[in-house]
């Protein structure tokens, strides 16, 4: 015997992914860091508060379901670092962490370090 879930139950769970949870998004310089570095290393690889660097933090909201394809898709986060001031600041990766958790959530890593010069500012989600 076997069972399917229900559309009703995917879309039930969908909310519940990752929603009410914490996060902390990131900016660092990755050294010798890789995709499989540890959550306390890349923390100390962020860049300091300073230059108009300053993490972006928030609550994440609720994942939906995706009658189409049949998929539970992850609830999209969003923000803005800068705009920078003084000297700017350059980071070469940019980090999600989910409170409670031991690991990164998602790690964007550049080919090339991206400097925000005064008044610029950059994007994400």
């Amino acid at each position: 015997m076997s069972f399917v879930v229900t559309r009703g139950e995917l879309e039930y769970e969908a909310g519940l992914v990752f929603a009410g949870q914490a996060y902390k998004v990131f900016c660092a310089t990755t050294g010798s860091l890789t995709m499989t570095s540890t959550l306390s290393a890349w923390e100390a690889a962020e860049l300091a508060t300073s230059n108009g660097y300053a993490a972006v933090t928030g609550t994440v909201g609720s994942g939906t379901y995706d009658s189409g394809t049949g998929r539970v898709l992850a609830p999209v986060i969003e923000g803005q670092f800068g705009p920078a001031s003084g000297s700017g600041f350059t980071f070469d990766a940019m980090v999600i962490k989910l409170a409670g958790r031991t690991k990164p959530y998602a790690i964007q890593l550049y080919t090339e370090a991206i400097t925000l010069l005064t008044g610029q500012s950059r994007g994400f989600s």
